[in-house]
């Protein structure tokens, strides 16, 4: 899970890693489905009510893992799961809405993009110190903000502009959840080197 616990950063202990490590597979299927989810949204032609259903579909599966999944900074996994409730619930809105429109899509997308921006950049911020990898949550957070941006920019939005928006958001947060895997992988034996070198100062 990229979002992290915004209000407090702390010190790992060893099970919190070994959490947060075990978890590496559930950030890489999500990633890859990004991914792929975001190809099919930039290579196929919509209509605003198939892409709606889609989206919707695509968040509501995305929710479901993120539940399942453990925060990368070892925060308690009631953010994993407040968020994924939030990210289960904007797909159902978007799946279910009758007749949904162009504007009401691209404002509700645009919304929960802005907010997850918004917590991924407090996130790393407040996890600098123990995360390795903070700067990439940092630039995604930042890009995530640029797309909410597009999305809620309502002058002028055609479906062209709300394709390729959510597109490029679905691919670049598929990219940084594959990379955090890998990096969550190399946690246990990163924590081992350093109690290593501890040691061996001591």
């Amino acid at each position: 899970m990229i979002v992290t616990n915004p209000f407090s950063s702390g010190s790992w202990t060893r099970e919190q890693i070994d959490s947060v490590s075990s978890a590496w597979w559930v950030l890489l299927v999500t990633g890859i489905v990004s991914i792929i989810a975001g190809g099919i949204v930039l290579f196929t032609d919509w209509t605003v009510a198939d892409l709606a259903v889609f989206i919707g579909a695509l968040l509501i599966f995305r929710g479901i893992f993120t539940m399942f999944s453990v925060p990368v900074d070892g925060a308690i996994r009631g953010w994993s799961i407040a968020f994924g409730l939030l990210e289960l619930l904007v797909g159902l809105a978007v799946f279910v809405w009758p007749g949904p429109t162009l504007v009401v899509v691209a404002s509700v997308i645009g919304w929960y993009v802005l907010f997850a921006g918004i917590m991924t950049i407090s996130g790393a911020i407040s996890g600098r110190d123990v995360l390795p990898y903070w700067v990439l949550m940092l630039f995604f957070g930042i890009l995530e903000v640029v797309v909410s941006f597009l999305l809620l920019a309502r002058p002028g939005l055609t479906l062209l502009a709300a394709v390729f928006a959510i597109g490029l958001w679905c691919v670049f947060y598929g990219v940084a959840q594959i990379a955090l895997a890998f990096e969550v992988t190399e946690m246990p034996a990163r924590a081992d080197s350093i109690d290593h070198d501890l040691q061996a100062v001591q």
